[in-house]
C-alpha cells in the first residue's frame, strides 16, 4: 500500500511540474509575441481571471490560495 501512495505521489508531482513548466512558457511566449499565439489562449488574462475570482470570494478565497500554496511548496 505504501508504494501506491508512493506511485501516485510521484506521479502527481511530475504533472503539477510539467503543468507549472507550461503555465511559464505560455506566460514567455505571450510576452514576447503577444496575446493568443499559444494555441489562441490568452495565459495571462486566464491567470488574472483565476487571481481576481479568488480574490473576490474573501475568506474562501484567501483559504483557497493557502491551500494551492501549500500543494504547489510541498516537499
Amino acid at each position: 500500500m505504501d508504494n501506491v501512495f508512493k506511485y501516485f505521489n510521484g506521479f502527481f508531482k511530475g504533472l503539477t511540474g510539467l503543468i507549472m513548466s507550461l503555465l511559464g512558457l505560455g506566460i514567455a511566449v505571450e510576452i514576447a509575441f503577444g496575446g493568443g499565439q499559444l494555441f489562441g489562449i490568452t495565459v495571462i488574462d486566464n491567470v488574472m481571471a483565476v487571481i481576481n475570482g479568488l480574490g473576490g470570494a474573501g475568506f474562501v478565497g484567501l483559504l483557497a490560495t493557502c491551500v494551492l500554496w501549500n500543494l504547489l511548496t510541498a516537499k
